[in-house]
């Protein structure tokens, strides 16, 4: 059902969504702006109000990308960074089709700076990855152990695997513009049917953040004989025990790690969420200092 907004709505979400990405230094095309506005609307609708934005100088363009700040060196860092990025994401395809073939790798996506179309010399390459039901430790291991000998050969950026989420329980926990905005820019390489009950099990919550979202539909993928194979062999080895124990020793040398680096122990669940069901490795606390960030701003 098609949802009608003021011209006055569509302004003030036009601006909230600038205000995201100017965290960043993130300007936007006018189709990413689409994407990110919390209110309905078509490309037609959103120019007419862009155009009265920018003769007003609330928010400001330059070579098609919007920006809250008159400052065209964002927008030259942004063009810049597009070209890189359209390298990286080759190396992302090769990188996600290797991850593919692990055991008990259900979808592999690209995340994080890459799956926005921003790529410059430090980035890594990251993955979000949904593994089959309870076997989300032993897959995580093994893909982990592979990450130790990349740096062999220097491409262990190429592997930033973060991310794991068990298939038996896809919707996020954490249900914020963050975590929205990473979902709804995950661009999906590998699928064997798990993304789009992923996408459908957080839609009542990223929807009303992102109505104009429409999802990819990555094209289904089916298991090589080896990679059958492999999870046959690990079926044999009391699999639940050993993702039992894999997590739990996982928990423990990351609480070490971070306690040695003297972080606050209350971030520690947010940022390193250790359970049977997710993974997630984010020492950096981006979500926290972001949503705090964006909440400075709204409160300026």
């Amino acid at each position: 059902m098609q949802v009608y907004t003021t011209e006055i709505c569509v302004k003030t979400h036009i601006i909230d969504a600038l205000r995201y990405f100017h965290i960043f230094r993130f300007p936007l095309f006018i189709g990413e702006l689409q994407k990110y506005l919390g209110t309905r609307i078509t490309i037609e609708e959103l120019k007419v109000v862009l155009h009265e934005l920018v003769a007003s100088r609330e928010l400001f363009v330059y070579k098609d990308l919007y920006m809250l700040e008159n400052d065209r060196s964002l927008a030259d860092a942004r063009l810049k960074s597009i070209k890189k990025a359209a390298i990286r994401m080759k190396e992302a395809y090769r990188s996600g089709a290797i991850i593919s073939r692990f055991p008990f790798v259900k979808a592999v996506c690209i995340s994080g700076s890459l799956s926005k179309g921003y790529a410059d010399d430090r980035s890594d390459i990251d993955f979000f990855i949904i593994t089959e039901k309870n076997r989300l430790w032993i897959c995580r291991s093994l893909l982990h152990i592979f990450k130790k000998f990349t740096f062999l050969n220097n491409t262990q950026h190429s592997y930033c695997m973060n991310y794991f989420l068990d298939e038996s329980k896809p919707c996020l926990e954490e249900q914020n513009r963050f975590t929205g905005t990473e979902i709804v820019t995950l661009i999906p390489l590998y699928d064997e049917g798990v993304f789009a009950s992923f996408i459908e099990a957080n839609n009542n919550w990223v929807e009303p953040l992102f109505p104009n979202f429409t999802s990819v539909k990555p094209i289904p993928n089916f298991k090589v004989f080896i990679k059958k194979l492999a999870e046959s062999f690990l079926e044999l080895l009391a699999p639940r025990a050993l993702n039992q124990a894999l997590m739990s020793l996982t928990d423990t040398w990351w609480r070490y790690k971070w306690q040695r680096k003297n972080y606050p122990m209350e971030d520690y669940d947010l940022a390193m969420k250790t359970r049977w069901f997710v993974s997630k490795n984010h020492p950096a606390n981006y979500q926290k200092k972001v949503l705090h960030q964006l909440k400075l701003q709204f409160n300026a």
